[in-house]
């Protein structure tokens, strides 16, 4: 029989995010810290470790199922292991191990997009739905698949990472050393990157003003704000972006024959803003005529969606 509790973890590019989850996959407590890359993997472990152990304090061991761990980038879920994270700038850190090392309790890793697809389907919007993705927007782009209901993790765990498949074949160089991925488009600071070349080009926007040419005050929220009050220019970055993403989401959805798309993240957040170009460029691209075209939808947790479907691994 499961116990009443589990510790999440959503080990992200840019916070670590730890919960108390009862087993109906509600926080009982939560907190985070900055990840903090440049710290590097024993760091960033030990800050993670701390943050386990501060809320054990609230809940007797004997009631904890254990410890559900989603993970950014490359993870061996059987080994307990990352193999690569091009946002955390991590290979082959055996996490599990470590954790284990200073915490009696077992631990589950999971890659975290697909801790979040876990949530989707047990308690969100995709709840009943047997195929899915859903795809995390942030600091990096993330994928989680569902068939048949269950993960799928394809051969060495890797399936889903749809922020590494290609856009241009000639592309900008990304963080996970390819050329032209998704993520280099779309994750939270190439869309800020964009809108700001085209600005430093001489392209008309209220940004500029209101950042008053301090640059490192742009931010996705802006450009949202701005593209609501009609600037052009952050209205064409959204589209942009909604394009970009639905480009590689018809081809997903193509090779899968999905039921549903499931958006969540910070930049989701941006709503039809993104929501817009992207249910567009899924009409024009989705191969096929027959009914059901596949269901395109807001995942709505804001960030709690990875913490809460990391301990709902358990389940």
């Amino acid at each position: 029989m499961k116990k009443k509790y589990t510790i999440g973890v959503d080990l992200g590019g840019t916070n670590i995010k730890v919960a108390l989850v009862d087993n109906q996959g509600n926080i009982i407590n939560k907190i985070k810290a900055p990840t903090r890359v440049v710290d590097g993997p024993d760091k960033i472990i030990d800050r993670v470790i701390i943050l386990i152990t501060e809320l054990m304090k609230s809940v007797s061991p004997d009631k904890l199922n254990g410890i559900g761990i989603g993970a950014a980038g490359e993870v061996d879920h059987q080994e307990g292991k990352i193999w690569f994270s091009p946002n955390l700038f991590w290979k082959n850190v055996p996490l599990v191990a470590k954790i284990k090392k200073k915490i009696n309790l077992p631990v589950i890793l999971e890659n975290d997009a697909n801790a979040a697809a876990w949530y989707m389907h047990q308690l969100g919007p995709a709840k009943g739905v047997d195929n899915l993705i859903c795809v995390t927007l942030g600091t990096g782009v993330g994928g989680g698949i569902i068939i048949n209901n269950k993960i799928y993790h394809g051969w060495k765990g890797k399936a889903g990472e749809i922020g590494h498949m290609t856009l241009f074949s000639k592309g900008l160089k990304c963080n996970c050393g390819n050329y032209g991925c998704l993520e280099r488009y779309v994750g939270a600071s190439y869309i800020v990157e964009r809108a700001v070349k085209k600005i430093k080009k001489g392209e008309k926007s209220i940004i500029k003003d209101k950042v008053s040419g301090d640059w490192s005050k742009v931010t996705p929220r802006l450009l949202e704000k701005a593209a609501r009050q009609g600037d052009k220019l952050s209205k064409e970055i959204w589209a942009e972006t909604g394009e970009y993403l639905g480009i590689i989401l018809a081809s997903v959805s193509t090779l899968l024959d999905l039921e549903m798309i499931v958006i969540c993240g910070g930049i989701s957040k941006a709503g039809e803003v993104l929501f817009d170009s992207l249910k567009d460029t899924l009409k024009k691209r989705v191969f096929g005529k027959s009914p059901g075209m596949v269901r395109l939808v807001h995942g709505k947790l804001k960030e709690d969606a990875g913490v809460i479907g990391a301990s709902l691994l358990y389940y």
